[in-house]
């Protein structure tokens, strides 16, 4: 921060959606003669799904069709198959099972394409790679920095996002979590430059091999509104991005939401509130936090504001991507953002969805303040100084208090061994965001959560540590 396929082989069992003629009306057949406009949607077992002209989409028994419409489908449902593995050859995984992206279960792609759970919710789940980190991994001939994929509630895949070279990533020196104070970034913005033209030319090549040229369009809301080129397969979208000197991209959504230009749809403000209350946790102890925080880890490179905006805004039912946060925050190389600068930069995207920015100036830090957000399910994003002494007591008292009985006699012992530290002279280096997420007004101590990974989700800080490590701001998306 800165300061101020497996490939489908066979027609049983398996639902085969249409690919080749993808879009295209067909004059079905009943076996007794009757017409009927329609597109062939998939095929399972031997249940046929057809959508017609008014775009209604109904199933039938393959035998109540003609026998030259059952030959058509057939045909069809073997040219995906194939298609399948040609797409899972140029990828070099097992991208596709054959069935539209909306329908794969989320969990099962993310063991294909080897990612990490990243994060769990009521409300939907994360997986991410930082592939620069694993052996010869590759994603259509090139390596990319992070491979992120996304589910909602019911398991299903909404979002797979791969980013190759990158400002932030590509030739960052620094580490992971809390040692990414240490690191910095060993390449200039030419060699970005090439790295950027190489990963772009090989994506496209490995995808146009199996599914033609690509079209043009505009993609996106708001400041990330971006032109992109655009696949699309069996109810999957690719759209590669080339953002001059920031990144390459390439995602997958289903074909509806590349439709849609990516605009998503608006969450009713109520059904927001139900969820944040929902999240609240209240222990027998005192302990009062948010459990259904999406966690993003924003990997080896200082992308703090990025990754805990897109929580913060994914808390809220808004969709978001670091990477893209990056861009409109004007993040520096390896890292380095202004989170105003990145507020005022989403601030129409966030307000057209129904969502309020507030901002304030804390000159010293109250449970109080706290917790008036918490209490309504709500994360503050907070500005601090991320310095050792800091974390290290983060640490250890987090693990001490699981062995606690008595949280009264807690309370007073944190309090006594952190009274030094709360009248050292603040420190000014390690310029951090983070969230806080929780409190506990009787022991005097906040939690806060870190985007390092699933490590730092929840830690517990005494107040008097962190009102010195505290920079003094804090930034709220409301609904």
């Amino acid at each position: 921060m800165r300061k101020a396929l497996t490939a489908v082989s066979c027609l049983t069992g398996f639902f085969l959606p249409f690919a080749s003629q993808a879009g295209e009306m067909h004059v079905f057949h009943s076996a007794e003669g009757k017409p009927l406009n329609a597109s062939f949607e998939g095929i399972n077992a031997d249940t046929v799904t057809l959508k017609r002209d008014d775009g209604k989409t109904f199933d039938l028994p393959k035998d109540k069709l003609s026998a030259a419409d059952q030959i058509y489908i057939t045909s069809i449902a073997q040219r995906a198959g194939n298609e399948a593995k040609k797409l899972n050859t140029a990828a070099g995984h097992d991208l596709t099972d054959g069935s539209p992206f909306a329908n794969r279960q989320a969990a099962d792609l993310a063991h294909a394409l080897q990612l990490p759970a990243e994060s769990q919710s009521k409300y939907g789940r994360s997986w991410r790679l930082y592939a620069a980190y694993a052996k010869d991994y590759l994603l259509f001939g090139a390596m990319p920095y992070s491979v992120a994929l996304y589910s909602g509630e019911d398991g299903h895949a909404t979002h797979l996002s791969i980013v190759y070279a990158n400002k932030g990533d590509f030739g960052s020196t620094a580490g992971f979590a809390r040692d990414h104070f240490a690191g910095g970034n060993a390449a200039g913005p030419g060699t970005l430059a090439e790295a950027m033209t190489r990963d772009d030319d090989t994506v496209s090549k490995a995808l146009t091999s199996v599914l033609g040229e690509g079209k043009v369009q505009r993609y996106g809301e708001g400041k990330t509104r971006q032109k992109i080129t655009r696949w699309d397969w069996n109810g999957h979208s690719f759209l590669l991005s080339n953002q001059e000197n920031e990144y390459v991209g390439l995602a997958i959504v289903p074909t509806t939401t590349a439709d849609a230009g990516g605009r998503t749809s608006l969450t009713a403000d109520a059904d927001v509130k139900k969820r944040l209350i929902a999240s609240i946790v209240k222990s027998p102890n005192g302990d009062v936090y948010l459990s259904e925080i999406p966690m993003v880890d924003q990997g080896p490179k200082g992308y703090c504001v990025p990754a805990t905006f897109e929580r913060a805004m994914r808390t809220m039912g808004l969709q978001a991507d670091m990477y893209l946060l990056a861009m409109v925050g004007q993040s520096q190389a390896g890292g380095g953002t202004s989170p105003e600068l990145l507020l005022d930069n989403v601030k129409h995207q966030v307000l057209s969805k129904g969502r309020r920015i507030k901002e304030e100036s804390l000159k010293q830090l109250h449970i109080r303040d706290i917790k008036r957000y918490v209490d309504e399910g709500i994360p503050l994003m907070w500005t601090l100084c991320s310095m050792d002494e800091y974390n290290d007591i983060a640490d250890k008292n987090t693990a001490a208090r699981a062995s606690v009985t008595d949280w009264k006699a807690h309370a007073t012992e944190i309090a006594a061994a952190h009274a030094d530290l709360a009248k050292a002279a603040k420190p000014d280096a390690n310029h951090h965001i983070c969230m806080i997420i929780g409190y506990n007004e009787a022991t005097q101590e906040i939690a806060v959560s870190d985007s390092w990974g699933t490590r730092f989700e929840r830690r517990w800080v005494p107040l008097p540590v962190a009102d010195w490590a505290s920079a003094g701001s804090i930034f709220m998306i409301l609904p």
